[in-house]
């Protein structure tokens, strides 16, 4: 028992938004241009933006639950590195960040000073990871670190549990004043327990040394003078309580709002008119497979991925919010992360009859040891992204002949369903951290129920690509042709602006105001 219960929390956790709040069963989302880049000449200089936030949420980065108040949280704080565009890390609160085998050290800039006036010391930086370490939404990409050393003032020395060449793609968390968040505390007990970081019992936030400083009424920021990269232009930012999402929708359509941001899992209403800017996301769509109870082996797998039209998934189901995927690796981590050319669908019809899947019943349907070749295929009923995409899979695998049923079931049904090994294929999402953690994906995990396929070449070939041994090509070639899972599409989120608002915004999952210094 107590086992399921840790299966299905590990579920709750991976196949979910991680502490990001968008109520609401998903609304389908008129596809339409993104927002154009404009040059710094083509706008004049920002002065204030008006972005909505939820004043019941706190804007402490470590507890907040709402994903608004998360990257308005990020205005206050800032990190060691953040992610640009493309998911490289750019120093921040860093001067210089040095890998060696599995040790990360990091050295700071000087110039890092919090709101109250005192340097950031790696101390600080040291507190922070022990705090960001038992949150949600950073876990995952600090789950391989051991220990934070503080040699000298300015110099932390991560300590790993492997080598990672990834790992400071991990260092984008929020540096806060040693002492000044919440207290860490065991839940639960037993296999059960956890534990979480508690909000200060006044109240209060942690001491950041972000872009911008909270005034007394908590819903203005002005520019913090002291940054050790002052903001250009903009003067304030002011926090507005726009209501829910299709509030905030209808507040950015009317000018109330100056941007506003969705991940695109709830009832957002952004309609065809507005300026938007399409935001790549770590969320990846993805087939499970039961290839253990199934008996299903690595080239009827790799079929199988090749049946699906992902093109058509991401046009019709996720109505062009999504990047088709062959594998979990995206270009963003290499200019060569690729290593072989995605193939175009294909009904695989004589692929499937060269591997003996030739013989058919009076149906039409494909039979495998004098059985029909039918398949149940789960999807989380709370999603009707995830409900469109199981209809376009069903229909890819019915044209080759293979019979596939949608069984649509509410989360805690569907997520029972797969940590008991009780499915065929499932549709499910997992948030791939940062540092290209793909363990969970490569062998039998309770983030992906029992049934996946372990193939130990892959995780010693994922061993040494996170070392820096092996070329990432290699890991994307290997994974194309083991196919533990089959890989879908990488969802994205969106920025929505008002009709008249422009700004030259470059917007990141980690930081949608990623360049706001230079608005």
């Amino acid at each position: 028992m107590r086992r399921t219960l840790a299966a299905l929390l590990a579920l709750a956790l991976l196949l979910c938004s991680c502490g990001a709040a968008e109520a609401g069963p998903a609304a389908p989302v008129p596809a339409g241009p993104s927002l154009p880049q404009t040059s710094s000449s083509d706008t004049a200089p920002v002065r204030t933006v008006r972005i909505p936030y939820d004043p019941s949420d706190s804007l402490d980065p470590f507890t907040c639950t709402t994903l608004q108040n998360y990257y308005a949280a990020g205005l206050l704080y800032d990190t060691l590195v953040a992610l640009d565009g493309m998911g490289a890390p750019q120093n921040r609160l860093a001067q210089e960040v040095n890998l060696q085998g599995a040790v990360c050290i990091v050295r700071l800039r000087t110039d890092g000073y919090f709101s109250d006036g005192s340097p950031v010391t790696a101390q600080d930086v040291a507190y922070s990871a022990t705090i960001a370490r038992r949150c949600p939404r950073y876990a995952a990409q600090l789950a391989g670190m051991l220990e934070v050393t503080t040699p000298d003032r300015y110099t932390a020395v991560f300590t790993l549990s492997a080598p990672d060449q990834y790992f400071p793609r991990s260092l984008a968390f929020p540096i806060v004043k040693e002492g000044t968040a919440g207290e860490l505390r065991v839940e639960g007990a037993e296999e059960n327990a956890r534990v979480v970081v508690v909000p200060r019992e006044d109240g209060g936030l942690p001491v950041g040394s972000g872009r911008f400083l909270l005034e007394a009424d908590g819903a203005t920021m002005t520019r913090n003078s002291r940054y050790h990269t002052p903001v250009k232009n903009l003067r304030t930012v002011q926090l507005v309580d726009a209501g829910t999402l299709p509030q905030q929708s209808a507040a950015v359509k009317s000018g109330e709002l100056d941007l506003m941001y969705s991940e695109l899992r709830g009832a957002a209403d952004l309609s065809q008119g507005n300026q938007r800017r399409q935001v790549m996301l770590d969320d990846l769509v993805f087939l499970g497979l039961n290839s253990q109870r199934l008996g299903l082996e690595a080239p009827l797998r790799a079929a199988f991925s090749a049946l699906i039209d992902r093109e058509a998934v991401a046009r019709r189901a996720y109505l062009g919010y999504a990047a088709a995927a062959w594998s979990p690796i995206k270009q963003s981590y290499s200019p060569s992360a690729t290593g072989e050319e995605d193939p175009a669908p294909d009904p695989q019809e004589a692929l499937l009859d060269s591997m003996g899947f030739q013989q058919r019943d009076e149906e039409g349907w494909r039979t495998w040891q004098g059985r029909r070749m039918a398949y149940r295929l789960l999807v989380n009923s709370d999603s009707s992204q995830r409900e469109a995409a199981a209809g376009i899979i069903a229909s890819s695998f019915e044209a080759a002949g293979i019979q596939v049923t949608v069984e649509s079931l509410p989360f805690a049904q569907y997520s029972q369903r797969i940590a008991a090994g009780d499915y065929d294929f499932y549709l499910g999402e997992l948030r791939v951290p940062p540092n290209l953690d793909l363990s969970s994906l490569i062998a039998p995990h309770p983030a992906i129920g029992p049934g996946c396929a372990r193939d130990e070449e892959l995780l010693d070939l994922y061993r040494r690509v996170k070392a820096g041994e092996e070329e990432l090509s290699a890991l994307d070639s290997a994974f194309r042709r083991s196919v533990p899972v089959i890989p879908l599409v990488y969802r994205r989120g969106i920025v929505a602006l008002s009709p008249d608002f422009s700004a030259n915004i470059v917007a990141t999952e980690q930081d949608i105001f990623y360049n706001i210094g230079d608005w």
